[in-house]
């Protein structure tokens, strides 16, 4: 379910934030409105606030995570800030037109199941208020109507991770990860139509993942760490979500989690030492550590690496490290992709935009004005056209054909799709606070 975790797990796909480690900074390419936000979230994890004053209340062992996760974040998405082009390469050329899309000044993040079936969850910074607001919208259309659902409140306004699964005709959840507070997980019994929140394990959950409508998972920050070193407790439910048992606790290094199946459970790392991953196959009842080998020609350093995990569609993942997480030296990041579960890693060149998955082997590139895909797990890349428009693309793919992107735009927050497999681009409807 985390593929889109990864993500989408999130959506990770649980890791937001976009940044590169490239000499072109994508920030730098980004609107101003845009350029304050990141800003003032890089300032957020270094205990400051937006004009450099130091956070009130903020705890040095929250500092202290931040610090690490944002480490995580650069490593695990800045792989988009290369850009590469094998020999051999056809595509499209000619003068790129750039529709101007419907927006909003209002961070919005989209969840789509079908090419006309997704949900929107906007967070209200217009009026501000606190504490922040966040509205859930539906369509049936492919966005050309929006209708509101439910609304709630989070703690601060920012972008909120959004993961809608349904996993039959009727039963199906919404995962929300709210700034500063963690998930919150909502269930419908009704194919989306009514929602009703589900109570999670607290302290503050980071990720929460469903096999279906029963079987789930969550894992939530460990008071103690600060005393213990443990990051997290995994707990586990088998009636939706009414009830919640503690699971042994997890390697105390182990970060983020992806579920595909009991079966086949994964937890990134955050520490010390070679970058590795850990398994279960056992739903969370023990794990089994993997080490991930060094690029070609290259070695590990001592410093200290982040690893995350992204599912990839239907099986195989991708995991994500660095040369080095430890500041200022935060090295650039290095992908693997394992189609058996850990036992072997293949080393993936760095690819040459922002990454969507269409299937296992099938992947989505976007860089500026050009679309790229691989159909070997991102050892290939070909250039399919150079004309798309020039809006900023967070790409996800449904199909072949289908795929929607959240835009980052001059004036707000937009949504691009497409029907003809990417070489189009028409922007969709935004919702509107209401």
């Amino acid at each position: 379910m985390a593929s889109r975790e990864t993500d989408r797990m999130g959506r990770f796909n649980g890791v937001s934030g976009r940044f590169e480690t490239s000499q072109t900074s994508l920030v730098q390419k980004l609107a101003q409105p845009v350029q304050e936000l990141l800003d003032d979230v890089l300032l957020a994890t270094m205990g400051l606030a937006p004009h450099g004053e130091p956070v009130p209340n903020e705890s040095a062992k929250r500092r202290r995570r931040a610090i690490a996760i944002a480490a995580v974040a650069i490593v695990a998405v800045a792989a988009a800030g290369f850009v590469y082009l094998r020999s051999g390469t056809t595509f499209r050329t000619g003068t790129s037109v750039t529709p101007t899309p419907p927006t909003g000044p209002d961070p919005v993040t989209y969840s789509f199941v079908t090419p006309t079936l997704g949900w929107a969850v906007l967070n209200v910074t217009n009026p501000p208020s606190s504490p922040a607001q966040f509205e859930v919208f539906n369509t049936s259309d492919g966005s050309q109507d929006w209708r509101l659902q439910f609304t709630g409140h989070g703690s601060i306004p920012g972008f909120a991770q959004l993961t809608v699964h349904l996993f039959d005709s009727s039963n199906g959840f919404i995962a929300l990860g709210l700034p500063s507070i963690g998930q919150q997980l909502y269930a419908t019994s009704d194919r989306g139509n009514t929602w009703t929140q589900v109570q999670l394990p607290s302290p503050p959950c980071v990720v929460v993942t469903f096999v279906d409508a029963r079987q789930g998972w969550a894992l939530v920050e460990d008071p103690t760490e600060p005393t213990s070193g443990q990051l997290f407790d995994l707990y586990a439910t088998s009636d939706g979500g009414s009830t919640w048992q503690r699971l042994p606790n997890p390697p105390r290094d182990a970060y983020y989690m992806a579920i595909r199946a009991p079966g086949e459970a994964w937890m990134g790392s955050l520490g010390a030492g070679p970058p590795h991953l850990y398994t279960s196959a056992d739903a969370g009842q023990s794990w089994q550590r993997h080490d991930l080998p060094p690029p070609p020609g290259r070695s590990w350093d001592s410093a200290g690496h982040g690893t995350t995990i992204q599912l990839l569609p239907g099986y195989g993942v991708v995991a994500t490290t660095g040369i080095s997480t430890t500041a200022p030296n935060v090295g650039e990041p290095v992908l693997f992709t394992s189609f058996d579960r850990g036992s072997s890693w293949r080393y993936v060149l760095p690819p040459p935009g922002d990454v969507a998955y269409q299937d296992a082997s099938h992947w989505w590139a976007i860089k500026d004005t050009a679309l790229f895909k691989s159909g070997d797990a991102g050892q290939t890349w070909r250039q399919i056209t150079n004309t798309l428009p020039r809006w900023q693309f967070v790409p996800h793919v449904l199909d072949s054909k289908h795929a929607w992107a959240e835009l980052s735009v001059v004036g707000g927050f937009g949504l691009g799709l497409t029907d003809d497999g990417g070489l189009h681009w028409r922007p969709g409807n935004v919702p509107q606070v209401t």
